[in-house]
């Protein structure tokens, strides 16, 4: 009998299906009923094998034809003033940097030869040949003098709300004694606004493979959940809830909403509500139904770098933990296995996609992980309670010293080409490898027994 894991991998591998499926064919309204009355009757007959052809084709066919409907890619109009942000660096290639960017259409690529800030800018008119089909817009022809930063009051009023709650922030951490490199740090990390970040720090960290660490990542949001879990304790046990959900949503809308906070709050919101309706919950089924929720909500996230890193990483974290259930662990020694266990599994499930994107990996990526994940909650609290007590004074020499000592660390880096099929390769070793590693482990569970 098929079990609800087994069907909602089935449904994401059909649904995904369909958003490659309507980049090369555009599925009518007929073609989509004739699916899926083919797999109405086929549930008439024995053949299991003709139902699960008919019904994968069905979904397939509903999620190219409902893409294409909904969220068709817009071309960006050229010779019209356009405002646009740029959302996270993505690495350079042999000419340019590469940054990830947004307008009211979708995603697109930004190619520069000078560092931009993540910020909205104001682009007065754009060029005729400064962009191809991929909405890839190089700066080099059309110069990035030409862009106009904008301040929060050039801006609509939910994002104009948005900065200046982050401003605010940032005067309450320079009042408590903040230098002015700890205050960007800070903004970037819990606040998922990089544009005070001293270059510094920035290249420093992208160097030594620790990016993501200045990015608002899902790890990070679950920490802030715990602490909006921890203070709900003081309400009313029948208000718990609500409030958590409410503070975890306002602080997705104050870091930017991006991808990987997305996904972690549609995790959470899933959890409260399997919690609220007393239903078992399974860390699996709870990242299947959140992918399939991201890709409905838009499909072309599924090209997205940070996206795919995002879940892959998630992805890899928990099939660590799985294998680590197996054995029985000192309690002592406990904890530390699980973080070398979270920051090992992570990062090799994301090493293909950077290899792939970026062209070269960090050698000091994953020890130096190791090493910041105990310290980075302590971190993060140090930040969130510097807003409301003086405790600049006592913190501000040790950790503006431990970040300028990590932009002096002289990075070690490899250089790795791969192409697409290359990375499919290396997926499927990964994942053939899992399998015998959960067949052997299963036999030894039998015999201990």
């Amino acid at each position: 009998m098929q079990t609800p894991a087994h069907f909602s991998v089935r449904l994401l591998i059909y649904w995904i299906s369909g958003i490659l499926l309507s980049n090369y064919y555009v599925p009518s309204i007929s073609i989509l009923l004739i699916a899926f009355c083919s797999w109405l009757l086929s549930t008439y007959y024995d053949s299991v094998c003709l139902e699960e052809i008919l019904l994968s084709c069905s979904i397939a066919v509903l999620s190219a034809h409902l893409t294409l409907t909904f969220h068709s890619k817009k071309e960006i109009p050229v010779g019209e003033p356009l405002i646009i942000s740029i959302e996270s660096f993505e690495g350079n290639t042999s000419e340019y940097m590469r940054y990830q960017a947004q307008w009211r259409g979708g995603d697109f690529k930004v190619y520069s030869k000078e560092p931009i800030d993540n910020a909205y800018y104001l682009i007065k008119e754009l060029p005729k040949k400064g962009f191809n089909d991929q909405l890839v817009l190089f700066v080099n022809r059309h110069k990035l003098a030409d862009w106009l930063k904008l301040t929060e009051t050039a801006i609509h009023f939910p994002i104009r709300w948005v900065a200046l709650l982050r401003n605010s922030a940032s005067k309450r951490w320079e009042e408590m004694r903040f230098s002015p490199i700890l205050v960007g740090f800070y903004r970037a990390l819990l606040l998922g606004d990089r544009s005070l970040l001293a270059p510094e720090i920035k290249i420093g960290f992208q160097q030594l493979g620790l990016a993501h660490i200045l990015a608002i990542s899902g790890m990070y949001f679950g920490l802030c959940y715990l602490l909006f879990n921890g203070i709900s304790l003081l309400l009313p046990f029948n208000l718990r809830r609500g409030f958590r959900v409410i503070l975890s949503i306002s602080y997705a809308v104050v870091t930017g909403l991006g991808v990987s906070v997305i996904r972690a709050l549609i995790f959470i919101l899933l959890c409260e509500l399997g919690i609220a309706l007393k239903r078992p919950i399974n860390r699996w089924q709870l990242l299947l139904s959140t992918l399939l929720i991201c890709l409905m909500i838009q499909p072309y996230w599924i090209y997205n770098v940070g996206f795919q890193l995002s879940f892959t990483a998630v992805l890899g974290i928990f099939v660590g933990l799985y294998f680590l259930d197996f054995f029985e662990l000192p309690q002592l020694l406990k904890k530390p296995i699980q973080l070398v266990t979270i920051s090992l599994s992570a990062q090799l499930a994301v090493s293909p996609i950077l290899a792939f994107y970026f062209e070269e990996l960090s050698l000091l990526a994953l020890p130096l992980s190791i090493i910041a994940s105990p310290i980075l909650p302590i971190v993060m609290i140090i930040g969130g309670v510097g807003i409301f007590l003086p405790i600049g004074s006592i913190t501000n020499h040790l950790l503006t010293s431990l970040l300028e000592r990590l932009t002096h660390v002289t990075p070690r880096q490899i250089e790795i080409c791969l192409n697409l099929a290359e990375v499919i390769s290396l997926y499927l070793i990964l994942s053939l490898l899992v399998y015998l590693a959960h067949q052997a482990l299963h036999k030894w569970r039998e015999k201990e027994h």
